[in-house]
């Protein structure tokens, strides 16, 4: 009983999904009531409560006459390749350790297809990582790639440097470009964050790019602002 999420919970958790994923970006509308209740197989009340506890944590803002929309709470910008926050250097730190979440092949789909140029049924590498500094959990990390670059890809490889596993297969990196969005977090993301529901976040989207301006990969990364501030600041002991 204690695991209990109620139905308006969990619908309000697949709508901040969308937006996660930018299938809702800030300041879109989305879809009416009637569209979500079809859509996720509820009545309109239950919608109606999802949407009211998201504009209570400043996710969602209803607009009368309008409809609803998404709020850009932080604020979105774009980051020089000179001024990353997540470099090539970071995830080379000494101090951190890896986590692997997940590593599994999911299908490309239209995103990913456009994204590296394959086809919709083509499969992509899907990773998550968690990076920890000593107890504190820095950051959330996951990854995407065509498998077909890297068909020998497995947990072995996430020891060595993005850099270096392209190269092998004879791609070489060019250019890092990111954008960073300030966003809330909730649900799992949050606990793995070590974080409370609804605390603040960076929201970094990373793509690798190669010769042609191919992107190679694709990285959406979560890291919580004060402990980003904190880490980069002060040495982590050993």
């Amino acid at each position: 009983m204690g695991d209990f999420v109620p139905l308006y919970r969990q619908v309000s958790q697949r709508i901040f999904r969308k937006i996660q994923q930018g299938v809702y970006k800030y300041g879109d509308k989305i879809p009416s009531e009637k569209e979500l209740s079809a859509h996720y197989g509820v009545n309109r009340m239950t919608v109606r409560r999802a949407i009211a506890l998201l504009a209570e944590q400043g996710i969602l803002k209803s607009v009368q006459g309008k409809g609803v929309f998404v709020v850009d709470t932080f604020y979105q910008v774009h980051l020089p390749q000179t001024g990353a926050l997540f470099d090539y250097s970071f995830f080379r730190d000494s101090r951190l350790r890896q986590e692997i979440l997940f590593l599994q092949k999911v299908l490309a789909g239209k995103t990913f297809a456009e994204l590296f140029q394959i086809g919709t049924g083509a499969s992509v590498w899907m990773l998550g990582r968690r990076w920890m500094a000593e107890n504190m959990a820095a950051a959330l990390e996951y990854t995407y790639f065509p498998v077909e670059w890297i068909p020998d890809f497995s947990e072995e490889s996430c020891k060595i440097s993005w850099e270096q596993i392209f190269a092998s297969h004879g791609m070489h990196p060019i250019r890092l470009e990111q954008t960073v969005l300030g966003i809330r977090i909730y649900g799992e993301e949050a606990q793995l964050l070590q974080l409370q529901e609804g605390s603040g976040s960076f929201l970094i989207n990373q793509q690798m790019t190669g010769e042609g301006h191919r992107v190679l990969r694709y990285s959406k990364i979560l890291a919580q602002s004060q402990k980003i501030t904190y880490y980069l600041k002060e040495p982590v002991s050993r």
